[in-house]
C-alpha cells in the first residue's frame, strides 16, 4: 500500500550455475513481489520486469523519485531579505526609508534613531546657512542639541507605500518649525560682532577689525603654552551656561602656574581680599542672567571672573582705543600688584586657579585655567578682542599677535 513500509526483503533464488572455472555467477533478477513494491514507489516503464536487476530497480528510483524530492528540500524556494536603508537629499531635506513590508519594532527603532541623528545635522545645515562661521555654527548646534536631549521632532511624515517586498516611507524637513527652534540661540550666540558688551555705554557700534589689530604685538600669559585650537575656547564661543558669549580665551594651565602681564601698563583692579561666593547664589545670578537672556554686566564684572587683576594700557596698544587686559579665576595675586602698579610685559602677577567657577565654590580645584581678555574702547562703546571674527580667521590673528 502506498505510503506503508514495504515487506522485509525476501531471500533471493540463485538461478543454477555450473561449477566451473569458465562458469559465470547471473546477477539476480529482481523478484516480483520487490517489483510491485518499487511499482508502487514509482512506475516502472520500458523496463523488463522479468530480467530487471536490483541496481537497475534501484538506481530507477532514485533517479525518478528520490533525487526530484532531494533537490526540491536541498533548494527551497529563495526569500528576497529587504536590509533597511535610509537615502537623504543633498540639501537634507527629504529622507526615504526602505524597509521590509513586514515591518518590526527593531525598524521602528531604526526610523527614530535614525531622524533623531539626522535631525542634528539638518539643525547643523540650516546654521550653516545664517552663520558663516563653521565653528561658531557647531557650538550652537551642541547646546540645542544638549537643551532638547537629541529629541527635536525636525521632521513630518509624507507618505508610506508598499513596492513589491519593500515598504518606502517618506518624511520632509520641517524649516518653519526648525527656524523657530534655532532663532533664539542665533539670536543670543548667532552674531557676537553686533553684541554690546556694556549696553549703557554703547551708541555707535562697530567692532574693532583685522586692519585695527594688525600691529598688535602681546606675549603669552603663561610660559609653555600656546594659543588653543578649539573653538570653544576662544573668543565668540558661547556661553549658555550664562546665557553669554566667551569674550576672551581660556588657557587651561596647572593650578598654581604663574600668570604674567600680557603687555606693559598700570594695574587698575587687584582682588587680594577676594572670597568666594557661595554655590547656591552664583546659582541665583546665573537664574537671573537666564531671566534677562544675557549676562548682566554686574555678574560677570564681580562675580564670575572670580579673584582678577585688571590692567590698563592706555591708548598706545591699539591705534584709535583704550586697551585694557583682564586675568580672571586667579588663585593668588602677587603682593606688590596693587592698583596704580606700573608693570612690564613678562611681569609676574599672580597664579592661575579657578575662582568665581562652580568648581571652586564647591570647594575644589577642578577645571583650573586663566581666562584672559583684551577690551578695547572707543567713542561708540567697548569691544573684545576678535569680537565677531571668523573662528579660523581669528585663530590666525591671535597666532601673529602672541607671535614674540
Amino acid at each position: 500500500m502506498i505510503g506503508c513500509a514495504p515487506p522485509p526483503p525476501q531471500p533471493i533464488t540463485l538461478p543454477n550455475a555450473v561449477a566451473s572455472k569458465d562458469s559465470v555467477i547471473v546477477e539476480p533478477v529482481v523478484p516480483q513481489e520487490i517489483i510491485s513494491v518499487i511499482s508502487d514507489t514509482v512506475e516502472i516503464m520500458n523496463f523488463d520486469k522479468d530480467t530487471l536487476t536490483i541496481g537497475e530497480a534501484v538506481k530507477s528510483v532514485i533517479i525518478e523519485t528520490v533525487a526530484p524530492v532531494a533537490k526540491e528540500i536541498i533548494e527551497p524556494t529563495i526569500v528576497i531579505k529587504i536590509i533597511p536603508q535610509l537615502n537623504t537629499s543633498n540639501d537634507g531635506s527629504q529622507i526615504t526609508f526602505i524597509l521590509p513590508a513586514e515591518i518590526s519594532a527593531e525598524h521602528l527603532q531604526f526610523i527614530d534613531e535614525s531622524l533623531n541623528d539626522i535631525s542634528e545635522k539638518a539643525i547643523q545645515h540650516i546654521l550653516n546657512d545664517s552663520i558663516q562661521d563653521d565653528s561658531l555654527s557647531h557650538l550652537i548646534n551642541h547646546i540645542i542639541v544638549k537643551d532638547y536631549e537629541s529629541n527635536i521632532p525636525s521632521y513630518e511624515f509624507v507618505s508610506a507605500d508598499i513596492s513589491g517586498d519593500s515598504l518606502i516611507i517618506q518624511y520632509e524637513l520641517n524649516k518653519p518649525f526648525i527656524h523657530q527652534i534655532i532663532k533664539p540661540y542665533l539670536d543670543a550666540y548667532g552674531y557676537p560682532e553686533q553684541k554690546s558688551i556694556v549696553p549703557l555705554f554703547t551708541k555707535d557700534h562697530q567692532p574693532p577689525t583685522f586692519e585695527t589689530v594688525a600691529d598688535l604685538s602681546l606675549i603669552l600669559p603663561c610660559e609653555g603654552i600656546s594659543v588653543p585650537t578649539q573653538a570653544l575656547l576662544l573668543p565668540n564661543a558661547p556661553r549658555s551656561y550664562r546665557h553669554g558669549i566667551h569674550r576672551g580665551i581660556d588657557f587651561y594651565v596647572n593650578w598654581g602656574s604663574p600668570v604674567r602681564a600680557a603687555a606693559g601698563g598700570t594695574v587698575v583692579r587687584a582682588d587680594h581680599h577676594y572670597k568666594e561666593l557661595p554655590a547656591e547664589f552664583r546659582k541665583k545670578l546665573l537664574a537671573e542672567a537666564k531671566r534677562l537672556g544675557h549676562t548682566p554686566s554686574d555678574v560677570f564684572e564681580h562675580a564670575l571672573v572670580g579673584q582678577a587683576i585688571y590692567i590698563d594700557h592706555g591708548f598706545d596698544l591699539v591705534p584709535g582705543y583704550r586697551a585694557y587686559s583682564i586675568y580672571a579665576h586667579l588663585s593668588h595675586i602677587n603682593p606688590e600688584i596693587m592698583p596704580g602698579t606700573v608693570v612690564n610685559a613678562g611681569d609676574l602677577i599672580g597664579l592661575s586657579g579657578n575662582s568665581g567657577t562652580e568648581p571652586s565654590t564647591l570647594g575644589t580645584r577642578k577645571g583650573a585655567h586663566l581666562h584672559w581678555e583684551l577690551i578695547l574702547q572707543d567713542a561708540g562703546g567697548e569691544y573684545y578682542l576678535g569680537q565677531g571674527f571668523n573662528s579660523k580667521d581669528l585663530y590666525s590673528q591671535l597666532l601673529k599677535i602672541f607671535s614674540e
